[in-house]
């Protein structure tokens, strides 16, 4: 426990510095927001290093992170997004994770092989294209051709407004989540404990549905704790083509417009978010490996 903590704080301590280090560039014009060169000129006026991470502590703990370019405090604009985002990550893990599941264990129950040949085909496509493409293509079918659902936007607590970005980024998760599933899946249909339990005439659906599930199930859970961590930081590709205001597409805006007092709270932020979240996956996976070598 002790280690542990002296890590977060080791973390903390770099991950501050470098959010302190960001929020001392301000430009001295914004003319390069309309230009392709990028950034003309930086405000050379030198701040003692020190007193730059002091401000930088008094911002975050008393003064609510600061001000945006917009008057707005801060925090209260991170507040307004992160609900949006938070909607976002649930939608996208869901539908993720439900169909890796569904469509891997459906691989083993009906015993395809060209299932799980497509499968694996698709979930590599996937994860070859551009993100944006996909979101293009679902753009293109669901609102420009069928009408379905609206290119962006969001309304709180309205799932409708979230499909189209919430699908563009769970075929991701699904394509990692059934690139592990398939052979796992595979590995323990095949496994003696099934062959046990086939030989005392279990159902083909029982064993499927229950048994090779709870089999797979820890590690997956474990992937989707790291996958969550890294859709709360804001996924800002997708956020900024439907126009979602979630995180991403306020860190998007930070950047574009070196609005720095919003960016370096956004970096320390999900900075601490991604690393809590990747320390309790690595404690679970620690946790369920002794399970394993400990079962009878």
């Amino acid at each position: 426990m002790k280690s542990e903590v002296f890590r977060f704080l080791y973390y903390l301590l770099l991950l501050s510095l470098v959010s302190s280090f960001v929020s001392e560039f301000h430009t001295k014009d914004k003319s390069y927001l309309y230009a392709d060169s990028g950034i003309s000129s930086v405000n050379s006026n030198q701040t003692n290093v020190f007193q730059s991470y002091i401000d930088f502590w008094k911002r975050i703990l008393f003064e609510s992170g600061g001000s945006t370019q917009n008057g707005e405090t801060v925090y209260g604009h991170i507040g307004n997004r992160f609900f949006a985002t938070f909607h976002l990550a649930i939608f996208s893990i869901l539908f993720g994770s439900i169909f890796a599941f569904g469509s891997s264990l459906l691989t083993i129950y009906l015993r395809s092989k060209r299932l799980y040949n497509f499968l694996y085909f698709i979930s590599n496509f996937i994860l070859s294209t551009p993100v944006f493409i996909v979101a293009i293509l679902l753009l293109i079918v669901f609102f420009y051709k069928l009408e379905w659902f609206p290119p962006g936007g969001y309304e709180t607590g309205n799932t409708y407004f979230i499909v189209l970005p919430g699908i563009t980024l769970g075929s991701r998760i699904f394509s990692r989540l059934t690139l592990y599933l398939l052979p796992e899946v595979v590995k323990e249909s095949k496994s003696k404990y099934t062959q046990l339990l086939l030989t005392r005439s279990y159902p083909w659906s029982h064993i499927v549905g229950i048994e090779i599930f709870l089999k797979v199930l820890p590690v997956t859970l474990i992937l989707l704790v790291l996958d969550f961590g890294s859709l709360l930081s804001g996924a800002m590709v997708v956020e900024e083509i439907f126009f979602f205001p979630g995180v991403g597409k306020s860190l998007y805006y930070s950047i574009k417009s070196m609005d720095t007092y919003l960016l370096s709270t956004l970096l320390m932020y999900s900075g601490i978010i991604f690393y809590i979240l990747n320390r309790i996956g690595f404690h679970l996976q620690n946790y369920l490996s002794g399970e394993y070598q400990n079962a009878p």
